[in-house]
């Protein structure tokens, strides 16, 4: 028994690869039995394609294969999952998902396990972003666990702080963690500038080891401006000059405004824009 993936609502581009089977989209299901559905249990990236090609698919898989393995679940080849993510990377600009399924099987064990690429359009996003700071006493916040640093399928808690910073005028959530440090937002990587450094929060926080962030620290270091990672507490962002949230699909997006602290786009945070985007370039072009 399957459930229909309402994938066509999603303006997917194309058929919908299962296992590297293509599926026309109102075609494309899995298991209500699956405990991706049932348990929030697998994993997943979304990548980006510049006009076909994808930037750093490598990392992103790389990343995925991580998250499988703390999950304890089997992937294809990586020769499969590369061809599947580039045949619909062909479509051009677009943003393409892959997900990875905990299978139907209650103790973990990954039995029929479904690996799903497809392509959608790009989300548009403001040239600008405004925060709400959320409490989140669901992250690691530096604790250890065998699921940290995973991108896995259990994102309720980061999808709830994002509706509510919405439904309070807010462009995104900002995630704090019990200790009053700062985290990073929902489905992205934070950072600021700070008296001409670039400070972002440390991946031993349990944030997730962005593919952006570290392509915009190669940025920063290119061009020769300072770098510090740690563990920062929200006062010391709130006093930065400039402010960045960083992800994946937004890239480099400058953030105007933290809780009733406004923020001015500065000219660190433009040479980061223009510094990722001519990195793009070079790795995509051809």
């Amino acid at each position: 028994m399957g459930v229909r993936c309402n994938l066509a609502e999603m303006n997917v581009i194309g058929h919908v690869l299962i296992d590297g089977e293509p599926l026309e989209p109102d075609q494309a299901t899995i298991s209500v039995f699956d405990i991706a559905l049932l348990r929030g249990f697998g994993c997943f990236e979304a990548l980006r394609s510049y006009g076909g090609v994808v930037f750093r698919q490598g990392e992103h898989l790389d990343r995925l294969e991580r998250s499988a393995a703390s999950l304890g679940l089997t992937l294809p080849p990586r020769e499969a999952m590369e061809e599947w993510v580039a045949d619909r990377a062909a479509v051009g600009d677009c943003t393409v998902r892959v997900v990875v399924t905990g299978g139907t099987d209650e103790k973990g064990s990954g039995e029929d396990s479904k690996f799903v690429v497809f392509a959608e359009p790009l989300t548009p996003f403001d040239d600008t972003v405004t925060l709400l700071p959320i409490d989140a006493p669901w992250h690691p916040d530096g604790a250890v666990s065998e699921l940290t640093g995973a991108k896995t399928l259990s994102y309720g808690p980061n999808v709830a702080a994002r509706f509510h910073a919405k439904a309070e005028g807010y462009g995104d959530a900002l995630l704090v963690g019990r200790t009053g440090t700062v985290l990073e937002g929902p489905t992205n990587t934070v950072a600021w500038i700070t008296y001409g450094v670039f400070e972002t929060p440390d991946l031993a926080l349990g944030i997730l080891a962005s593919v952006t962030r570290k392509a915009v620290l190669e940025v920063a270091r290119r061009a020769d401006i300072p770098v510090r990672e740690g563990r920062f507490p929200l006062e010391r962002m709130l006093a930065a000059d400039e402010v960045m949230a960083l992800s994946t699909l937004r890239e480099v997006q400058p953030v105007v405004k933290i809780g009733d602290i406004e923020k001015e786009v500065g000219p660190l945070t433009k040479r980061l824009i223009a510094g990722l985007q001519e990195l793009i370039r070079e790795e995509t072009a051809g």
